[in-house]
């Protein structure tokens, strides 16, 4: 007796380019839909999920107990986002690795501040979508001249780095880790000789 679940596809012989066209802005549309969906679901959850950290062991525990896991999560995913955007040949692991994510939690958040956060990072978040919005078209460059070459321009590295450090620098704010509101300043990237 076969699996209970079938499937058959009758293929047509020929496909039309037009229509693989539109598949793929539909393919595009949907995934873009279901990530900003999740981003903005993290946008109102973090808050949320510090506030519950927070209400049940206090700030000092929430910043000495709860803080080192979050910042571990953190590293992974600076990790992930610096392969993703180019900036690393290195698969992400929980050991660590080309990109280092360094948080100091500080501060004395309350329950009450915390869920202001959701306010409060507004403008920061308004300011990462457009940074996210240049580092796209940036990664598109960066990805060709690799393609070509073998190697990104420095300025847009630069680029993506700030981006990068400039999000997660929100979401350290964004759950109450750090006081500081998210900036631009700082350095992101060491470069390698060649």
């Amino acid at each position: 007796m076969g699996h209970p679940v079938q499937l058959h596809i009758d293929r047509p012989g020929r496909t039309s380019r037009i229509h693989v066209v539109t598949r793929l802005l539909l393919l595009l549309a949907v995934g873009a839909l279901g990530c900003s969906s999740i981003y903005w679901a993290l946008y109102l959850a973090l808050p949320a999920a510090a506030t519950m950290l927070i209400a049940r062991g206090g700030a000092e525990q929430y910043l000495v107990g709860d803080a080192p896991r979050l910042i571990r999560i953190l590293r992974w995913l600076a990790s992930a986002y610096g392969y993703l955007w180019l900036l690393t040949d290195t698969l992400p692991t929980a050991q660590g690795g080309p990109v280092d994510l360094q948080v100091m939690p500080s501060g004395q958040p309350t329950p009450v501040s915390a869920l202001l956060r959701v306010l409060t990072s507004i403008p920061a978040a308004l300011l990462v979508v457009v940074l996210w919005a240049l580092a796209g078209l940036a990664w598109i460059v960066g990805a060709v001249s690799i393609l070509i070459n073998e190697h990104m321009p420095v300025f847009i590295a630069d680029f993506l780095a700030l981006t990068l450090r400039v999000q997660f620098r929100l979401i350290a704010y964004h759950l109450s880790l750090v006081d500081r509101y998210p900036s631009l300043e700082g350095e992101g990237l060491k470069h390698a000789a060649a």
